[in-house]
């Protein structure tokens, strides 16, 4: 058995310059090697590296000499184990590297999960260190698994959140209404009701994004302008776009309820400009802090029912947009990359990757 790992790097302090790099590790004693062989590349990795330093997404799985890992959401299957309870071919859900193998240290275990306690990853958000033991029934299945869940866990707390600080708004704002994350937000606020979704996005994705039928309207960035100025207003921002939260602000002023910070697909828009805003500061919305939360309030069978339930909902609703893209290797790795990277990526397109060889 060879414990080779090829590990897909990119540059902390600039995500356009990457390496391929490959590690030897055994596991040691409590510890079990995985072969990750599926895993989702959206525009959200792209905000785990922009806001690597700040919120620590490089700690994770650490690399040398200022390059980093980009973590991803997908399965992984056992391949060597040196822990209690775990066997080759157990297959798991979870947070990986952006490699093709990982060794992590499994801690306390239930029957269909454990968390990672490795030493490097204590303090971290726990929401990042639990692996459930694979339940999905299709290839398909597990392809939408990988793309969506880890992302609309965020969707569904930013719709519980939203009323909680934005009491009595008639519309909520999405930028880069494209991403997936903003698409299962907009879906879940349509089926909430009582308020006009709009959506934020670039013209030339505005009609994939009236296409995905979750949004009310759809808005270019050219044209926020044209919007009411009077409305009571929440902003969700997935883009990062300093401008363009700047242009929201002044023209809403007052009328904007509440201004969250989520991501940054557009991670390369000039930074400074913004200054001193008009209506509610911006926030940070840092969806592991909002679910710990959750689970306290509801105990962790009370959310999980609700976010079952919201789930398969969301799901039905991608059947009439979404195309599964399968690809394997370090070069198709680099090349979806660098298409996320420069906005080049299509969003109806749902990558799906391996670096394992064939």
């Amino acid at each position: 058995m060879t414990n080779t790992t090829t590990e897909f790097r990119v540059r902390r302090q600039d995500l356009r310059k990457t390496e391929v790099a490959h590690t030897f590790a055994e596991p040691a004693e409590g510890q079990v090697r995985f072969a990750i062989d599926a895993f989702a590349l959206t525009s959200n990795n792209i905000t785990y590296g922009a806001f690597g330093e700040a919120m620590k997404y490089w700690n994770f799985y650490p690399a040398p000499d200022g390059w980093g890992i980009i973590p991803v959401w997908g399965f992984a299957t056992v391949v060597e184990s040196r822990a209690l309870g775990f066997a080759p071919g157990d297959r798991y859900y979870g947070y990986w590297p952006m490699a093709s193998h990982a060794i992590l240290t499994p801690g306390k275990q239930r029957p269909d999960s454990f968390s990672d306690i490795a030493e490097h990853r204590a303090g971290l958000a726990s929401a990042y260190n639990g692996y459930t033991r694979a339940k999905t029934a299709t290839v398909a299945d597990d392809a939408r698994y990988a793309l969506f869940r880890g992302l609309y866990i965020t969707s569904f707390l930013i719709d519980d959140y939203l009323p909680e600080v934005a009491p009595g708004v008639t519309q909520v704002l999405l930028s880069s209404a494209s991403s997936k994350t903003a698409i299962g937000l907009a879906q879940a606020l349509k089926v909430r009701g009582g308020v006009k979704v709009v959506g934020l996005t670039s013209g030339a994705n505005a009609d994939f994004v009236m296409h995905t039928g979750v949004y009310d309207s759809v808005v270019s960035y050219d044209a926020i302008e044209t919007l009411d100025p009077s409305a009571r207003s929440a902003f969700v921002d997935f883009a990062g776009n300093e401008a363009t939260r700047a242009r929201v602000h002044r023209h809403f002023g007052d009328a904007l309820a509440t201004s969250l910070m989520i991501g940054a697909t557009d991670w390369d828009s000039p930074r400074g400009g913004g200054g001193d805003l008009p209506g509610p500061k911006p926030e940070m919305f840092f969806a592991p802090s909002v679910l710990a939360q959750r689970i306290a309030e509801w105990g962790p069978g009370g959310f999980d029912s609700r976010l079952t339930a919201a789930w398969e909902s969301f799901l039905d609703s991608t059947e009439g947009w979404l195309e599964i893209v399968r690809d394997r290797g370090a070069a198709s790795a680099e090349k979806h990359y660098r298409d996320l990277l420069e906005g080049r990526a299509s969003p109806k397109q749902g990558v799906i990757l391996t670096l394992l060889d064939a």
